[in-house]
């Protein structure tokens, strides 16, 4: 039978007891939540339907307006679609954004909407922008990537939490950061954000590898048949955490599906660190 470590007076508790939490503002468990979904493709089709099932279970558990979520992509479905995402042959030719939240808001009983435009412009569109509390991103390159970076870095737009889903072949990361922190914000270090602690995202002297493929074969080539499942499921989790426990230990995981592993990355300066990032820095 296994025994807890002892304490002695004068000494500092293990490290897995020195974790530093990040505590959820009160204000985002009385108020409807405003999400915005950029991309509804391999992890973004997944995530809109996950995102049902926590505002089913936020509500369940207390929450008394759940979660509203918009919907942005301009793209619509095609046959290298079929199979590797959420969509079946009837679906090609429609609008990605359409197809997903219609379906979801008839199961549901939901009123979420959907955009078929890119994010950006939609955003440029408004001239009075809502508080967004939090930015789901689904999206597949570096630029997009640094246009999400510049509107949730925007001193005039106002971007609580951005979580961000991206794969290889084999490969992925979760990353939950936070915005400016304006209002109403949660205690200790800002979360950094996935352009933050990957900063080669931003360096658009490295080429994006967006070749369209024309068959499931080749899309599966360029990403594995279930590797936006797990990381939707790490992202998603990240989520019930925050809004069933009201607080994090960790906000992000690195996947690596060959190696059948997983680590989480800390809320933690010193994990930040070596990443290359300082807690408290300030985003270019």
């Amino acid at each position: 039978m296994s025994r807890k470590p002892r304490v002695r007076t004068g000494q500092a508790p293990p490290a897995q007891m020195q974790a530093t939490a990040h505590r959820i503002a009160s204000d985002l468990l009385v108020r409807r939540v405003c999400v915005h979904l950029v991309g509804v493709g391999g992890n973004g089709a997944q995530v809109a339907a996950c995102l049902a099932r926590l505002d089913v279970a936020m509500r369940a558990l207390g929450h008394p307006h759940g979660l509203h979520v918009t919907a942005f992509d301009a793209d619509r479905v095609s046959e290298s679609n079929v199979g590797r995402q959420l969509y079946s042959p009837s679906d090609i030719g429609r609008h990605k954004a359409l197809v997903t939240i219609h379906r979801i808001n008839q199961f549901y009983g939901l009123d979420w909407e959907a955009q078929p435009v890119r994010y950006e412009a939609a955003m440029e569109a408004h001239y009075i922008h809502p508080r967004i509390d939090l930015l789901v991103s689904c999206v597949d390159t570096r630029a997009a990537r640094r246009t999400l970076h510049a509107l949730v870095f925007n001193p005039n737009l106002d971007y609580r939490y951005w979580l961000d889903l991206g794969n290889t072949e084999t490969t992925a990361q979760v990353v939950l950061g936070e915005g400016h922190r304006r209002y109403g914000s949660s205690v200790g270090d800002r979360l950094p954000c996935v352009t933050e602690l990957f900063p080669d995202l931003l360096d658009d002297r490295i080429p994006d590898d967006d070749r369209p493929s024309c068959s499931v074969r080749m899309s599966l080539a360029a990403q594995g048949l279930f590797v936006n499942d797990i990381a939707v499921r790490f992202a998603m989790q990240l989520l019930y955490e925050l809004f069933s426990q009201g607080r994090l230990t960790q906000h992000g995981v690195i996947v690596n599906l060959d190696a059948k592993r997983a680590g989480p990355i800390d809320i933690d300066p010193a994990t930040w660190a070596r990443f290359g990032y300082l807690s408290g820095a300030h985003p270019d």
